[in-house]
């Protein structure tokens, strides 16, 4: 112990402000503070859904999950470090189901864009309160804008290209994109509210109309599951 003090001591004269550094270390979290990272952006996304990035605070999440400040900055050194990365997690689950989906049925870009069409009614794989939520903060941060508006063109792009491998035109191909996922982001924004079911029941019609072609078929009869024309949770 005294060799550990004498240690810091020269060090501190050495490069200044050793001891000073040492002092501000967060303390290791123990008991009911062993949360990850991963939990504080989760409480952080259920506060920015129900209660908007002004809720986003360090303390207030603190006693939401029960935990002091400490168990905070040992997974981040500032809430504007925890911002950046709800701002990334948000990006990640924006992007990774509908590429997933696509992905699912390589070669058959028919049956891809249903897949990524399916994805808006199945809300484990989709939020849409959570992208409400950040179009509602990218109103007062420009930073946040430009992230959301390079998540919209990652989506049209992505729809883009499975009209263009159907084998519509590249204006043709743009503009259909554009109107799908338009639709798509206009009846979250107008807050529209519809069982689970009545919304299966209208995608085969939708798909039709916006898609250009009817759904793809022998979807169910070849045993594969799909959304479409299906009951399911209300």
């Amino acid at each position: 112990m005294v060799f550990s003090i004498h240690y810091c001591m020269v060090l501190g004269r050495s490069k200044g402000t050793a001891m000073a550094k040492l002092g501000k270390q967060p303390a290791s979290p123990t008991g009911t503070e062993r949360l990850g990272r991963a939990d504080w952006v989760a409480a952080a996304r259920s506060a920015l859904v129900e209660q908007g990035v002004a809720a986003v605070k360090v303390d207030v999440l603190a006693r939401a999950m029960g935990v002091s400040r400490g168990s905070f900055y040992w997974h981040f050194k500032s809430r504007e470090d925890l911002l950046a990365a709800l701002l990334e997690d948000w990006r990640l689950s924006a992007i990774s189901p509908f590429v997933a989906a696509i992905a699912s049925r390589p070669g058959q870009p028919q049956i891809q864009l249903l897949r990524f069409s399916e994805v808006w009614l199945d809300e484990q794989r989709y939020d849409p309160r959570y992208d409400a939520a950040l179009r509602d903060w990218a109103r007062s941060s420009p930073e946040v804008d430009a992230r959301v508006r390079e998540v919209d063109d990652e989506r049209v792009a992505l729809l883009r290209g499975l009209f263009a491998a159907i084998g519509y035109e590249a204006l043709e191909a743009e503009v259909r994109a554009r109107i799908l996922y338009y639709h798509q982001v206009g009846y979250y924004a107008l807050h529209i509210v519809e069982s689970a079911s009545f919304r299966r029941k209208l995608l085969p019609v939708y798909f039709r109309v916006l898609a250009g072609f009817p759904v793809p078929a022998g979807l169910e009869q070849s045993g594969e599951k799909s959304e479409v024309g299906t009951e399911g949770r209300d």
